[in-house]
C-alpha cells in the first residue's frame, strides 16, 4: 500500500467506524509527538474524532528532519489538515509550540470553503507579543537542557541518558526555534473562535500574556486552569469539556 501526504501527519490508527459530527486536530507541544493526544479518543465528547498530528523528525517520522518554522510548518499543513477534515467541522487544539502552529493553520483555513470552527491556543504566550527573556534555542546544550528540565514533561532520567539527549536535542532545537521566531499580528476573521488556555502556575506562559489572546480575534474566551506549563495532562477533564464544548455543532 503506497503512502500518501496526508499519512505521513496522522496516524493510521483511525477510531473504529462511528458517527462522527466533529474532527478535533491536537498538535503537540515541543519534542513530542502526536501520540500524547491518544488517549482524549476515550475522555472527549461523543461525535467527536481525535486527530493526533506528527510532525516530521517526531515518534514515527523520527527518520525526517525537524522543521524549524511555524510557518512554514503550516504551508506544508494546510492542504492534509483540509483533506483530512474530509467535508466535517473541525477544531485546532495546539499545546505550547503546537498552539502556535494552531493559530498559523486558522489563519492559513480562514478564508477557504471550510474554516475552522475553532482555534483552542493552550500553554503559549500570543504570537504578537514580544518575548521576555532570551531565546532558549540559542542556549549551549546544558543551559539549554536545563531550562527544558525546569519546566517539568520530560523525566529527569531520560535528560541524564546522553544516548537519547544526542537523539532529541536537534529536535527539540528546531521546536524551541520554531515558536520562538514566530510572529505575527494577523487576526482570526469573525465566525472563528479563538479559546486561549492558560495554566496557574505556567513560568513559560503567564496568565497575563495568556490574557493578550483577546488581541487576536473578535470572538475570544481566555480560561486560566490549575496547573503547569504541562496542565492539559494535570487538569485534564477540565481542558477537555472545554474542548468538547466547542466541537459541540453551533
Amino acid at each position: 500500500m503506497s503512502v500518501t501526504t496526508e499519512d505521513l501527519w496522522f496516524s493510521p490508527d483511525r477510531p473504529v467506524a462511528a458517527r462522527h459530527h466533529t474532527r478535533l486536530f491536537c498538535l503537540p507541544q515541543g519534542g513530542a509527538d502526536g501520540s500524547v493526544f491518544r488517549s482524549w479518543q476515550g475522555l472527549v465528547g461523543p461525535g467527536i474524532e481525535v486527530v493526533p498530528v506528527y510532525l516530521p523528525g517526531h515518534g514515527i517520522r523520527m527518520a525526517e528532519p525537524p522543521e524549524s518554522s511555524v510557518a512554514r510548518l503550516g504551508e506544508r499543513l494546510t492542504g492534509p489538515v483540509a483533506h483530512r477534515a474530509d467535508g466535517l467541522p473541525y477544531v485546532l487544539f495546539g499545546h505550547s509550540m503546537g498552539a502556535l502552529l494552531a493559530y498559523e493553520l486558522g489563519l492559513a483555513l480562514q478564508d477557504g470553503p471550510r474554516p475552522p470552527a475553532a482555534v483552542i491556543v493552550s500553554g503559549s504566550v500570543p504570537p504578537h507579543v514580544p518575548r521576555r527573556t532570551e531565546p532558549m534555542h540559542l542556549l549551549p546544550d546544558g543551559e539549554f537542557l536545563n531550562r527544558i528540565g525546569a519546566l517539568g514533561g520530560i523525566p529527569p532520567e531520560l535528560l541524564a541518558e546522553e544516548e537519547w539527549v544526542e537523539l532529541i536535542l536537534p529536535v527539540l532545537r528546531a521546536d524551541f526555534e520554531a515558536a520562538e521566531t514566530y510572529r505575527t499580528q494577523n487576526v482570526l476573521s469573525p465566525g472563528v473562535r479563538l479559546i486561549a488556555l492558560g495554566g496557574a502556575d505556567d513560568p513559560a506562559a503567564p496568565a497575563a500574556e495568556v490574557e493578550r489572546w483577546r488581541e487576536l480575534g473578535s470572538e475570544v474566551t481566555v480560561r486560566i486552569l490549575p496547573g503547569t506549563h504541562f496542565f492539559p495532562f494535570e487538569s485534564t477533564a477540565e481542558v477537555l469539556d472545554l474542548v468538547s464544548d466547542a466541537c459541540l455543532p453551533r
